[in-house]
């Protein structure tokens, strides 16, 4: 069973379509997670990407499954294996995104996840606050 390590929240002015839409598609992954420098589309709702600094993974294997109000993103093939799910709950013309992130009990990071939450949950609610701005600009242009 993985373990959850934190939850980050955002509000965007958008529609659940949309914000969807983005979150399915791996090719927006690196502008809004700047370290990512290439994804690889493989088959079946999976990608490779690769980091150009210093991570835990430098390179995984994502694989995006679609849920009824949510999308999963299971990373394996990297030293931490971890999954995000995204829920997205649509009200009056905006979205909250909720991005739990769990890890896999097999992983061994080395560090006590004490010290190690407090540092994920600010990059990864970085890159959040990065997918609204993405998901903003990309639906406003499309009206």
């Amino acid at each position: 069973m993985n373990q959850k390590i934190f939850t980050n929240v955002v509000l965007v002015s958008a529609s659940q379509k949309e914000v969807r839409g983005i979150l399915l598609n791996p090719q927006f992954l690196s502008k809004w997670v700047p370290e990512i420098t290439t994804v690889t589309t493989q088959e079946n709702q999976k990608f490779i990407i690769n980091r150009a600094s210093e991570a835990f993974n430098q390179h995984e294997l994502i694989t995006i499954v679609q849920e009824a109000n949510s999308i999963n993103y299971q990373s394996t093939e990297g030293k931490v294996e971890y999954q995000i799910i995204f829920t997205v709950n649509e009200e009056n013309e905006h979205c909250t995104i909720q991005e739990d992130v769990y890890l896999s009990p097999e992983t061994n990071v080395h560090l006590p996840l004490k010290l190690l939450a407090p540092i994920a949950k600010h990059a990864f609610n970085t890159n959040l606050n990065n997918l609204a701005l993405l998901i903003e600009q990309t639906a406003s242009l499309a009206q």
